[in-house]
């Protein structure tokens, strides 16, 4: 594992792009729960890495907007 990497995968790095631990553990805990309602198995690392490259609170509802638009039958 490359130094970096291994940083990123650390609560310490994941600290620094959420305003406090609640925030940060609400927000794996939240898309955790959307993989495992949409049937996907992801490893914790995965998550982590997730949340690093996509902080922002509004993620998971870009997520759940864009599962819904492909479940939709197209109006063609």
């Amino acid at each position: 594992m490359k130094p970096n990497q291994r940083e990123t995968l650390t609560t310490e790095g994941l600290r620094k792009l959420f305003r406090n631990n609640f925030q940060m553990t609400n927000q794996a805990i939240e898309l955790c729960r959307y993989y495992i309602r949409s049937g996907h198995e992801v490893p914790m690392n995965k998550i982590l890495e997730e949340i690093g490259r996509n902080p922002h609170v509004g993620y998971l509802q870009d997520l759940m907007a864009l599962e819904h638009e492909e479940e939709e039958p197209s109006k063609t």
